[in-house]
């Protein structure tokens, strides 16, 4: 069994966090087809958005991963890309979210 990847989130969140779960682990899937394909600019896309969302709903390692799944997707090189991938999708798919006011 995986180790769950724990976060506490700010309570106000606890309604839509199901559905932003959910909507990363799409993401997922498209950013790992996008990586098959060789598309640098699909990438950098998800990447972004990945980058804009993580810390707005409490899980900052996303924006991190984002941050760096963009960067390397600017250069046109995918070099290093599926860590990242592998990372993203073990957070999704583990996370165990408390809630707590804040």
């Amino acid at each position: 069994m995986s180790q769950k990847y724990k976060v506490t989130v700010d309570s106000e969140l606890e309604e839509i966090m199901p559905r932003y779960i959910e909507i990363r682990l799409n993401e997922l899937e498209e950013l790992e087809k996008y990586l098959a394909e060789k598309n640098a600019e699909a990438v950098r896309m998800l990447g972004h958005r990945l980058k804009g969302t993580g810390a707005s709903y409490g899980i900052e390692e996303l924006t991190d991963i984002g941050a760096a799944i963009e960067d390397i997707a600017k250069t046109g090189s995918f070099a290093g890309i599926a860590e990242h991938t592998k990372r993203l999708r073990y957070i999704l798919e583990n996370i165990e979210i408390e809630y707590e006011d804040m």
